[in-house]
């Protein structure tokens, strides 16, 4: 064990007792951080047109600011990005993170220097979380290489002289020594912009090192592990087991890696203890970190800059929709979640959706996008529940998958009924097409009851339809729309054709099957 190790787990060990005394009382934690950002923020453009001065509860906050998405906040923001200072939060704004999606075009995220010290904090909390495992955990990761795969780090200036960019180009910059000593793929790859030249660079640098500790997109790091195994000679099966032997613990987040895992484990000998920790940063704050191995609730940051809300989903879009604590929250219950932060996001719309799995300390899973669901008949079914049923049908089946995304198949001259086509790029494809739709609907049956009852007697919807398509299609298709690599992903669903027939389009189509 190095001294740098033996440093890392007393450091960790006191963060943790921090993050322990803040998770037994989150209703205390967050009320600190409610009143302190208001308290900051009070003398902003924004505090004043919202007299926050006046404001002391809650229920205070909730009458004087709406609930808003970023278009919503539109004068907000591009007085921000204009660069006037103490506009939402004191100061200039120096660094945006760049995101896509909205009508508005691309997305501008201010993240403030309070905001870039809680991300890092809570980046550092994932160690501290790591090592509740066991004696060893953080030695374990600590004595090897640490390789992030995230987007380019490359920053570009703006006329305000402020710098926009990629969350990860801003993170890194607080990337300090000894860190510095282990932090893969170096400043020098992380600033290459071309996803392709970028993979194939990082896979020469790091197949010769002794990498302990992966973070990325599960989709984006599979296609690491694919170069690296080629340049080494290796099949995928097993291959990663041979070349980093010592790899012990990846992190991912942004997705559900349960339809993705099986596919994962494939690198991997059975043998090889590999530990897996899922995170939730978003552009706009460091949200949550799974905190024990056997649950895959997410423990909520709840003193880390950000004091949250939460819209029930079947309420969420009006005007009126309840907004929720964190002590007025139910388990099991899908909430759009909703952020105040150190950056001067307010009543901030993310278009998330979580659910509480424990309430002391506070866990959550990731439940979705609020505009990725399917309702085209009436089903209401959302993005979760589609992950869930890939998930149940490829571990039925023994039919890893690689990527896959869902969407309605309306009723036409060849179907007199509607249904759910889920369009599939499989590592292995099942022997039988039908049993894997079967297994999809037979779980979507379970979850939800509005599709039991649309389905039933295939009177409103008839069973799920597959369409497998070939290898690198889905690749293809974020490649052609300028999305790969970083925090970019494929959409789990959506409520029109849109995506799936791009994607179609784009295939060498292979086979549909249905029940």
């Amino acid at each position: 064990m190095s001294l740098l190790s033996l440093a890392a787990g007393f450091y960790f060990r006191r963060m943790d007792r921090r993050l322990a005394r803040a998770a037994a009382d989150p209703a205390g934690s967050q009320n600190r951080t409610f009143q302190s950002l208001l308290r900051t923020a009070a003398g902003t453009w924004f505090g004043k047109e919202h007299d926050f001065r006046s404001i002391r509860t809650h229920a205070d906050f909730v009458k004087a600011v709406p609930v808003a998405d970023y278009v919503g906040r539109l004068d907000m923001f591009r007085r921000i990005r204009d660069g006037q200072a103490d506009v939402s939060w004191p100061g200039r704004i120096k660094f945006f993170a760049q995101t896509s999606g909205t009508t508005a075009g691309d997305k501008h995220i201010p993240i403030s220097s309070q905001m870039n010290k809680s991300n890092a904090a809570a980046a550092l909390s994932i160690f501290a979380y790591y090592g509740r495992r066991g004696p060893g955990m953080i030695a374990s990761v600590f004595d090897g290489k640490m390789l992030f795969l995230g987007g380019s780090t490359a920053l570009t200036r703006i006329e305000n002289g402020a710098m926009v960019g990629d969350l990860s180009g801003i993170a890194t910059r607080s990337i300090r020594w000894p860190l510095t000593t282990r932090y893969e793929p170096g400043k020098d790859l992380a600033l290459i912009s071309s996803w392709e030249q970028k993979i194939q660079a990082v896979a020469r640098r790091v197949e010769s090192l002794d990498v302990r500790f992966v973070t990325g997109m599960p989709s984006w790091v599979k296609i690491l592990f694919d170069h690296v195994c080629r340049l080494r000679g290796l099949p995928p099966e097993g291959g990663i087991s041979r070349v980093w032997p010592n790899l012990r613990l990846f992190v991912h987040g942004g997705v559900n890696f349960a339809p993705f895992r099986p596919t994962f484990l494939k690198y991997f000998d059975p043998s090889h203890r590999l530990d897996f920790l899922e995170v939730y940063p978003a552009s706009e704050g460091f949200i949550a970190i799974q905190d024990r191995a056997d649950d895959p609730g997410m423990e909520l940051l709840t003193d880390n800059g950000i004091f949250y809300e939460f819209v029930p989903l079947s309420e969420w879009g009006r005007p009126d929709a309840t907004r929720l604590t964190i002590e007025q929250v139910r388990l099991d219950v899908p909430y759009s979640l909703v952020l105040n932060t150190n950056a001067g996001l307010w009543a901030y719309d993310i278009g998330d959706v979580v659910r509480f799995v424990s309430l002391r300390p506070p866990r959550i899973v990731f439940a979705g996008r609020n505009r990725h669901f399917i309702n085209a008949f009436g089903e209401n079914i959302i993005g979760e529940q589609v992950s869930a049923a890939v998930a149940a049908a490829a571990e039925a089946c023994g039919a890893p998958v690689v990527e896959f995304t869902a969407a309605p198949r309306y009723p036409d001259k060849d179907h007199r009924v509607g249904a759910h086509q889920y369009v599939v790029e499989f590592h292995d494809p099942p022997a039988d097409m039908a049993a894997f739709a079967r297994a999809i609907d037979a779980e979507l049956l379970r979850l939800n009851n509005d599709y039991s009852i649309k389905r039933r007697g295939d009177l409103g919807m008839t069973g799920v339809e597959v369409t497998a398509v070939p290898e690198g299609t889905f690749y293809n298709w974020m490649a052609k729309r300028g999305k790969l690599g970083g925090q970019h992903k494929v959409p789990v669903c959506a409520n029109d054709r849109k995506y799936v027939d791009e994607i179609l389009a784009g295939s060498a189509v292979a086979r549909a099957s249905r029940p």
